[in-house]
């Protein structure tokens, strides 16, 4: 390893603290898709201001800020800009668990976007400097686990938790300060998070790497990268949009479509989410290191053009004959978007310098924004032109099947115009090392 970069033991620790954060920045949609039954029914809600308060406003702001918090991530203290998103996490969680309406539901939603706007580009530009690029996809993949286990972890403990917690309200209604269930799981949600800050103050502010330019890079920089990053950031849109159907709808869907409660599949849909994503993200990081070694970067979103089209048959998940069939098509959506999903950004982090990684991240949240944004109320449409609740799991397929498909074709876009860019890309590749390596 090159020794201008943060040791081995340190960036580890690192990398345990930043995926941690991942786990619990991803609680909030799995969450909000978990409880969205009881949130519908107490708040007197349609399924469209459900979509809209729910997943549109997390999406909006999270997409809105992302450029503005990555140009302050390629220029401030990262360590720093992510205790506060931390804090601001926790407050917006408890927010949601006290909102007496769809307004407060949907400005809880909001800060939760714009915390989340903040620790996505700064924990990948924190990675991207503490592990050298032949370390680096494994590492990004390490991150990007936190949010298959943060999916799990909300539909498990969230689904246990709602149960246990109801049983005992109903025992004693003040038992929990007055709060129902599902209020008591949105605060315990941010109580937990709280503990991760120390931890994230203890960690160091690492020596930025590969850098062309001090002072951060500039839009016109960033423009000599459209050929790659264009495709790229529709394709991610694309794919973001397929995924946020089946985390919010799923678990609806279990409800309506196959009599389960919350209780009843949080054992089982955690553990096929939880393996089947772990298994899609650490395969990314393996294929994509591969792909690296035997063709630069020419080859290294092919594995995502692969993942995003696996995920068109697994987008039939709702339309299966039972749970058996729902939690195979799952699994394999699940593990494929792991791979469409990881791969892209492992691509940014070898191929766009230091300087504009944390830019061209916000720009990058911004069209995956989009895609969160319009499929959870898109999904609601389809399913009430389609004539109503029963008609949910045609109109997840409806909407999610399509937009990985148009993925797959952004990315193939996007390994083409790699592949034409390869000699410069590379020279710029060796001088950035040449600078990383001649640093005392």
């Amino acid at each position: 390893m090159d020794a201008a970069y943060s040791s081995p033991g340190r960036a580890r620790f690192a990398l345990c603290v930043l995926t941690a954060i991942a786990v619990f920045t991803a609680m909030d949609v799995g969450v909000a898709g978990l409880l969205i039954e009881p949130i519908k029914h107490e708040l007197d809600l349609s399924d469209v201001q459900v979509g809209l308060a729910g997943g549109t406003t997390f999406a909006l702001a999270y997409g809105l800020l992302c450029p503005p918090m990555g140009m302050l991530v390629d220029r401030f203290n990262r360590v720093r800009l992510l205790l506060a998103a931390l804090l601001v996490w926790a407050l917006a969680m408890t927010l949601a668990g006290l909102s007496q309406g769809v307004v407060l539901l949907a400005v809880s939603k909001a800060a939760l976007g714009a915390a989340s706007a903040i620790t996505y580009p700064a924990a990948m530009s924190l990675v991207a400097d503490y592990f050298p690029p032949n370390r680096r996809a494994m590492a990004t993949s390490t991150y990007a686990v936190g949010t298959s286990v943060g999916h799990a972890a909300a539909v498990l403990v969230g689904g246990l938790g709602y149960a246990a917690l109801s049983q005992q309200i109903d025992a004693n209604p003040q038992a929990l300060l007055g709060l129902n269930s599902w209020r008591a799981v949105f605060v315990g949600f941010a109580l937990f998070g709280l503990l991760l800050m120390p931890f994230v103050a203890t960690m160091r502010e690492p020596a930025r790497m590969e850098v062309e330019q001090a002072g951060g890079g500039t839009f016109r920089e960033l423009w000599s990268y459209r050929g790659f990053l264009v495709p790229l950031f529709v394709g991610m849109m694309f794919m973001v949009g397929a995924s946020t159907v089946v985390v919010v709808w799923a678990p609806p869907a279990l409800m309506r479509l196959y009599g389960q409660q919350p209780g009843q599949f949080a054992g089982w849909f955690s553990a096929v989410t939880l393996i089947a994503g772990i298994a899609g993200y650490f395969t990314a990081g393996a294929v994509a290191e591969l792909a690296r070694r035997r063709g630069g970067g020419r080859l290294v979103m092919l594995p995502a053009v692969i993942g995003a089209a696996l995920c068109v048959p697994g987008a039939f998940l709702a339309t299966m004959p039972d749970v058996f069939w729902f939690g195979a098509a799952s699994a394999l959506f699940m593990a494929s978007f792991g791979i469409a999903i990881a791969v892209p950004i492992i691509a940014i982090s070898l191929r766009v310098p230091n300087e504009l990684r944390g830019m061209t991240m916000g720009l990058n949240v911004v069209m995956m924004g989009v895609g969160a944004a319009l499929s959870p109320p898109l999904v609601a449409l389809v399913s009430e032109t389609l004539g109503g609740e029963a008609m949910l799991g045609d109109a997840m397929a409806g909407v999610a099947a399509p937009f990985a498909l148009l993925a797959a074709l952004c990315f193939w876009n996007a390994t083409l115009a790699r592949s034409t860019e390869k000699r410069s890309d590379d020279r710029g590749y060796r001088h950035r090392m040449r600078l990383t390596s001649s640093k005392p």
